[in-house]
């Protein structure tokens, strides 16, 4: 039997470069992503190269509460996953004093609240199936408050420490399940700067930018050592080792100057 992956946001991007690389190993892919069109076009585009691979997609906003149990539904009533990429996510740049609420909920919601919801939903039913991994996505800007992108960075910072509190509880409790964080750096070529009306914001073209294929390698790097944290690309790896040792100041100028406009 075939290992089978659930992705969020596997239709574009990160997601998409992952999926190819799963395939390769021979994965079922679940795919849940907000536009269907785009969920066809992608899967078309895998089927070319993967003729016999098992992919299927549901156009579903992670936002609305409701869509979590339906995922859970769908996926279980296929034999359930091995593996859960909790990979859907946005952001909204701009001052959050003139951003809308709206707006801001909206980033909480997908990024935050249906990240935890869907580890809780299939955390036990993982662990009755004899285990699994969850992979979170993250980002580089849980690290450090990040203006331009204050809601967005929160909630990441939120992914982050969620994930690696919740994997020493697993692993403390000698769980069959194990949980990864991935925190790429900015990714160059993915619909993301444009969605978030990023477009000349320095941060897309600095030495730390990566790829979605460049995040994807990475990750499976991670899961093949069992990791439980993964940074993508070598320069923002070198990038956040020494942000633990400058001076706060620095790095609040730097974050600032690297999310502003060229």
């Amino acid at each position: 039997m075939s290992r089978r992956a659930l992705i969020s946001g596997g239709s574009s991007g990160i997601g998409l470069a992952l999926s190819e690389r799963l395939l390769e190993r021979g994965y079922r892919l679940f795919w849940v992503s907000l536009d269907e069109g785009e969920i066809i076009r992608s899967r078309e585009g895998l089927l070319k190269r993967f003729p016999d691979a098992e992919i299927e997609g549901r156009a579903l906003d992670l936002a609305e509460t409701h869509s979590v149990a339906r995922i859970v539904q769908w996926v279980q009533g296929e034999g359930g996953i091995d593996l859960l990429v909790n990979n859907a996510g946005f952001g909204v740049y701009g001052s959050s004093r003139d951003l809308t609420v709206e707006a801001e909920q909206a980033m909480i919601d997908v990024n935050a609240r249906a990240l935890h919801a869907m580890a809780r939903a299939f955390l036990p039913l993982m662990e009755d199936a004899g285990g699994g991994l969850i992979v979170n996505v993250a980002s580089n800007s849980a690290y450090v408050p990040t203006p331009g992108l204050a809601v967005y960075a929160a909630t990441k910072a939120f992914v982050r420490h969620y994930s690696l509190a919740l994997s020493q509880e697993l692993r403390a409790a000698g769980s069959p399940v194990r949980v990864m964080t991935v925190c790429p750096s900015a990714v160059s070529d993915t619909p993301f700067k444009d969605r978030a009306a990023m477009d000349g914001v320095r941060t897309f073209s600095s030495f730390t930018a990566t790829t979605a294929a460049e995040v994807a390698s990475d990750i499976l790097k991670g899961i093949d050592r069992g990791a439980e944290e993964v940074i993508t690309g070598a320069a923002m790896r070198r990038a956040i080792w020494l942000m633990r040792f400058s001076p706060a100041p620095l790095v609040r100028w730097l974050t600032r100057r690297e999310t502003e406009r060229a």
